[in-house]
């Protein structure tokens, strides 16, 4: 359990005036978890309107505890997450343990094989193996996550339907059903970023990259283009996530890419 000394405050904090916590039922809640930092949104199903979102970062100082740990922390005095009247609960795994298999070669027992090769390492007992399918594209994403964070969330809402997602699934689904143009979609973490390819409605690459400089970052995605026999100019680039304009990643991006955008 946390010490008692642990808080945890968001760092972003929007509520719509249609909110009402009495309507939990009619509501979705989508949690994004990743090693740093916590994610949620309020989405109500009568009209698929986001009318709530929070954001909050894991401290630093904090870090022998787990994300578990965090999570308890955030959910033991909030007003509605930790409540079990909700429509659905979705949980957006973001880490670096997926890998895409092609639906016509995927076979199910050998899903921990599959993302042990992408990984380069054995899948331990403290991670939990899951897919998801992407029916209209004829690709399986297999990832993991900790096997303790899902025991958390199967607790907290065992009487919920809960559902699983790797966060380069919904990165995927959201960039083809946005663009019929030929574009990358670059999503940006705390030092990384997803990259995703899609040519009218179809997927043509996915991989997220761990960086520390804005140079690896343009190396990155002038590497993937060239891998896709893409030129610069042939491409829109709308970026996504922890990115501004006049930031040197922006501004170097923009060096090279000549159709740059922050995305809406």
């Amino acid at each position: 359990m946390p010490t008692k000394s642990l808080h945890i405050e968001p760092s972003l904090k929007t509520e719509s005036p249609r909110f009402d916590i009495e309507k939990l039922n009619q509501y979705k809640l989508s949690c994004e978890v990743s090693e740093s930092s916590f994610y949620c949104e309020v989405t109500d199903l009568t009209d698929n309107e986001v009318i709530a979102t929070e954001n909050y970062q894991f401290p630093v100082s904090e870090s022998d505890n787990s994300i578990s740990q965090f999570l308890q922390t955030i959910y033991e005095t909030h007003d509605f997450l930790k409540s079990l009247k909700w429509k659905s609960v979705e949980i957006i795994i973001d880490n670096q343990a997926f890998t895409l298999v092609p639906t016509d070669l995927f076979r199910k027992e050998y899903t921990i094989r599959y993302l042990q090769l992408a990984k380069g390492v054995l899948i331990t007992d403290e991670e939990e193996v899951n897919a998801y399918t992407h029916e209209d594209l004829g690709v399986i994403n297999v990832y993991s996550t900790d096997r303790e964070l899902c025991n958390w969330f199967s607790e907290v809402y065992p009487l919920v339907d809960i559902s699983y997602k790797h966060k380069t699934s919904q990165l995927i689904d959201f960039a083809v059903l946005s663009s019929k143009a030929q574009t990358a979609f670059v999503h940006f973490g705390n030092q990384h970023f997803t990259m995703v390819i899609t040519v009218n409605g179809t997927l043509k690459y996915c991989n997220r990259f761990l960086y520390k400089t804005s140079q690896d970052l343009v190396y990155y995605v002038l590497f993937a283009m060239n891998e896709l026999e893409v030129e610069p100019d042939e491409i829109f680039l709308r970026l996504y996530g922890n990115i501004k304009e006049q930031t040197e990643d922006f501004n170097l991006l923009n060096q090279y890419l000549p159709n740059v955008k922050i995305g809406i």
